[in-house]
């Protein structure tokens, strides 16, 4: 939320301390890298958005526990929807919504609850599919390759990953160091489903 920190008005009106705290996490998204992200921030990046376009807060119903309000109810949700709780997806799927279904028609919304549409969900996983179709020598990405490198692995395109998933599933030997591997990649953006199909 765009200068949110600095509208001490905002904080008063606000119904507990808690509900302070919970809002001031939001300039989080600024410093805590991506892959780190919790519900509170993808929240936090959604609302972002929406203040962007429209040009106002998006309104809570300030019910409950703010750990437990609709909004992160919400979030959660689209989350299962989705199918994914890698962040870096959620963050690229709340974009896809902007970009496509929200700006280029001016739709108003009125809940988190609109991206939670399975309709949407398969369009954008296509979108996604097509937009990185890969083949096995198409090379790795920077952040990948530093990952890997750290790790003193020598991999360095998606089908040496592949082999690497291969090799992970049949052979004892080596599968402390392929898990690592896949779970750091894992969590800044890497999923299973990219080396599907690879060419």
């Amino acid at each position: 939320m765009a200068g949110i920190a600095q509208d001490e008005e905002f904080w008063s009106l606000l119904p507990s301390k808690w509900w302070v705290k919970f809002f001031k996490r939001f300039d989080e998204i600024d410093t805590v890298p991506e892959h780190e992200w919790q519900p509170i921030h993808l929240l936090a990046y959604f609302c972002r958005r929406f203040e962007n376009h429209f040009g106002k807060r998006f309104s809570f119903a300030l019910k409950g526990s703010p750990s437990k309000c609709p909004e992160i109810f919400h979030i959660k949700r689209v989350m299962g929807v989705l199918g994914t709780s890698n962040q870096i997806v959620m963050r690229e799927y709340i974009d896809w919504v902007f970009d496509t279904k929200i700006i280029p028609i001016n739709k108003k919304i009125r809940s988190i609850g609109f991206m939670a549409n399975a309709s949407y969900c398969n369009e954008f996983h296509l979108h996604r599919k097509e937009k990185k179709k890969l083949a096995r020598t198409t090379e790795i990405p920077e952040d990948y390759k530093k990952v890997v490198d750290e790790m003193g692995l020598p991999i360095r395109t998606f089908g040496d990953l592949a082999f690497a998933k291969q090799a992970l599933e049949e052979n004892p030997m080596g599968r402390e160091a392929y898990e690592r591997m896949f779970d750091k990649l894992y969590a800044i953006g890497f999923e299973y489903q990219m080396l599907q199909g690879l060419r």
